[in-house]
């Protein structure tokens, strides 16, 4: 684990990880949750997320990166944000939960041209459900994605779903294994 990496990961169990009862956005219920937003909107955890964004991502030929609101809004400006400073310039971009029915209508939000290789992102992967939204839309779009990545896997099948659905390319930076969850799924998928 790099030193950005162990930084980052304190933030978010200080910042993002709670205990308790909670809805999950697939449906379950879980006695925690990891709220990614708490510290991709701090200073230093964007700071952090950018950099590690950018180094998970720097072996990858990519033109864009971004992924579904709101979550992906705050690690894509971050990203691109990392990326500019190491000389790379790549295109951000989000998918719109619904499309709007005013001004342009767009799902996507961004400069996302046809052709583009495209990373995803989300800070937490769960069953993955959210994630493939984004995945859908972008290759609508007639974009191809390149890899999907998230900050937080909570090892409840996300990995299959993406295999499921023609992605082979998966990244996760943590595990929950790394808050101190006992988790029954797979290990980290693929690592750099």
């Amino acid at each position: 684990m790099t030193p950005n990496e162990a930084r980052l990961l304190e933030l978010l169990k200080e910042r993002s990880f709670r205990r308790g009862q909670f809805r999950l956005a697939s449906g379950e219920t879980s006695d925690y949750f990891i709220d990614g937003k708490m510290t991709a909107v701090h200073s230093e955890g964007a700071a952090l997320i950018g950099e590690v964004l950018y180094e998970w991502t720097k072996d990858v030929a990519f033109d864009a990166i971004g992924g579904l609101q709101v979550g992906a809004v705050p690690l894509t400006t971050a990203a691109v944000i990392a990326c500019h400073r190491h000389g790379r310039p790549v295109e951000g971009f989000w998918v719109r939960e619904e499309v709007k029915d005013h001004g342009t209508q767009k799902a996507i939000e961004g400069r996302l041209p046809p052709g583009a290789r495209v990373v995803v992102v989300d800070d937490v992967f769960t069953k993955g459900g959210s994630t493939l939204k984004a995945v859908e839309a972008v290759r609508e779009a007639g974009c191809e994605v390149v890899l999907v990545l998230a900050l937080v896997d909570r090892l409840r099948g996300a990995q299959e779903l993406f295999r499921r659905h023609g992605i082979e390319n998966y990244r996760t930076v943590f595990t929950i294994r790394d808050f101190g969850i006992v988790a029954d799924g797979p290990g980290p998928a693929a690592s750099r």
